[in-house]
């Protein structure tokens, strides 16, 4: 059998795939689930302070070609709707059953250095592997001073994420977007706060349709629609040279890359 055993951020692996964070690692038996089908890691969905975020039932569209076939996905969903204890709680036990298997703790808190550090130091706490911090989310939380309201401020990504190192000694992956002109921007602002590594990409800003029933952006809810994070295979042209950029650039080119985007077979 082959031996897929890798080291990223100084953290081994079984072998190099990992779940992005996202609804199928929101909770203890969608994290096992995968274990078993042969992940070697996950990045828990995003945790934030409480209270928790209400999400709400229809949190997706798709955008289809002219035979039907889904081309890209669009979803409006927020951060986990669930307790923070919750969360924690479950992280605590699949390390405990998993030993062999990767958690990063996926984090967003508003702009103050306080929220920052006092989460990480919480998510910490329960044995995960490292932290990512989420920079790149293009909806639901911007208004709030958080995702990719932060992620597209070079300045603010760096701050950010050296605050998130001064309290933690575990690896940090700041999670950059996509929705911004020049990815190095951020890509050499993460790396001068100190991270480990980057992740990339998180979901492209867009409005995947109209209703022209209901007259609103899909998915509708209550009659009314919003702009979403874009992603599915379509989004993976957009992600590959994302990651080659930062690859190839010179001041950033040994940073260690966690690619995501659009991935829909280990090819």
């Amino acid at each position: 059998m082959a031996n897929l055993k890798c080291t990223i951020a100084g953290i081994k692996s079984i072998n190099p795939f990992w779940l992005a964070s996202a609804p199928p690692t929101d909770k203890y038996t969608n994290v096992v689930r995968a274990f078993e089908a042969g992940w070697a890691g996950v990045v828990w969905k995003t945790l934030g302070e409480d209270p928790p975020v209400i999400n709400v039932s229809s949190r997706y569209g798709v955008h289809k070609n002219t035979h039907q076939n889904i081309i890209g996905i669009n979803n409006i969903e927020l951060i986990s709707d669930r307790p923070l204890q919750t969360n924690l709680d479950e992280i605590k036990q699949v390390r405990k059953e998993w030993p062999d298997r990767v958690i990063i703790g996926s984090m967003m808190a508003v702009i103050e250095e306080r929220a920052w550090k006092e989460l990480a130091v919480t998510i910490a706490e329960t044995g995960v592997h490292g932290l990512e911090l989420n920079l790149g989310c293009p909806h639901g939380m911007c208004e709030r001073g958080m995702g990719s309201a932060i992620g597209q401020v070079p300045e603010m990504v760096e701050k950010v994420t050296r605050w998130v190192k001064e309290v933690v000694d575990i690896p940090v992956f700041t999670k950059l977007t996509p929705n911004i002109t020049n990815i190095l921007w951020s890509a050499e602002a993460a790396l001068n706060g100190g991270a480990d590594a980057v992740s990339l990409i998180n979901t492209v800003n867009s409005i995947v349709a109209v209703d022209l029933d209901k007259m609103a952006p899909s998915p509708t809810v209550n009659g009314k629609g919003s702009h979403g994070g874009y992603c599915g295979s379509a989004v993976k042209p957009i992600a590959l040279n994302m990651v080659a950029e930062i690859a190839r650039n010179s001041a950033t080119k040994d940073l260690q890359i966690s690619a995501i985007g659009g991935i829909e077979t280990w090819r």
